[in-house]
């Protein structure tokens, strides 16, 4: 077997024993969720599946740099859900994986707190020097998080939402500590005509990372079909002043097949 071989074949396992892991993860949750009584426990699963360009993270000055498909994917009652967010690069490497769950702490017409909390994933390639010759391997980087998610519904078509995330790295060559905070808004349902409609979504936000710190502005914008399952969107990330080492300018389009199933309790 020569290099080249072996290390397609090394990626391969490497890919195989992630997306068990995340088979394993899945199948835990929803065991639990059945052995509770489905019918009271889980009243909805839903989750879209989108192809872009360029991956563009949770975090929007993040980005994966070429094309990706990333899978959102939600399961839980009115109050908990299970959120798992996967992204790819499009020719099927694992890029991150983020395994959310989701609290609502008050709902109600014009107002509500989530707190979530979630491990993550995240996966780079490196090169190595193995038995004298050079491969490439997929590195593995762990982080712990939290968000506090409060949001005040002005209208019936926008929505106002601070937004704050902290995320701490396991091994400790990695960054330690980072802080994401962010004033989000939604401006949802707009008419383009009978059957078309946007959603438009900017936000300005601060980004600290150990020692480094950045200011940036963000939006995204939905463009959606009355009862069609995709739709089309866009995102574009400008830093204002930041000392954090990133592209000054970050662009994506997507496709987008949403879907999703709500239970009625018996």
């Amino acid at each position: 077997m020569n290099n080249k071989t072996l290390q397609t074949a090394q990626k391969l396992n490497a890919q195989k024993r992630v997306l068990i892991l995340v088979a394993l993860f899945l199948l835990t949750f929803v065991d639990f969720s059945l052995a509770n009584d489905s019918t009271k426990v889980i009243s909805h699963f839903s989750g879209n599946i989108s192809a872009t360009n360029n991956g563009i993270s949770l975090i929007p000055s993040f980005n994966l740099g070429k094309p990706a498909i990333v899978f959102n994917l939600s399961i839980g009652n009115e109050k908990l859900s299970f959120d798992p967010q996967l992204r790819f690069a499009m020719e099927g490497k694992p890029w991150s994986f983020i395994f959310w769950w989701r609290y609502k702490i008050v709902e109600n017409e014009r107002f509500q707190i989530k707190l979530g909390a979630h491990p993550a994933l995240s996966f780079k390639e490196i090169n190595v020097i193995k038995d004298g010759k050079p491969m490439e391997i997929i590195r593995v980087r762990r982080y712990l998080a939290g968000e506090l998610a409060p949001s005040f519904r002005i209208s019936e078509k926008i929505t106002v939402a601070p937004y704050y995330l902290y995320a701490r790295g396991i091994e400790r060559d990695i960054t330690q500590n980072t802080h994401y905070i962010a004033l989000q808004s939604s401006f949802s349902n707009l008419k383009l005509s009978d059957e078309i409609s946007i959603t438009f979504t900017p936000q300005i936000y601060y980004l600290g990372m150990d020692e480094l710190r950045g200011f940036y502005v963000a939006s995204g914008i939905s463009f959606m079909k009355k009862n069609f399952p995709f739709s089309v969107s866009a995102m574009i990330n400008k830093t204002i002043d930041s000392e954090i080492a990133s592209k000054n300018f970050i662009w994506s389009i997507s496709l987008v097949w949403s879907f999703g199933k709500r239970f009625i309790e018996l």
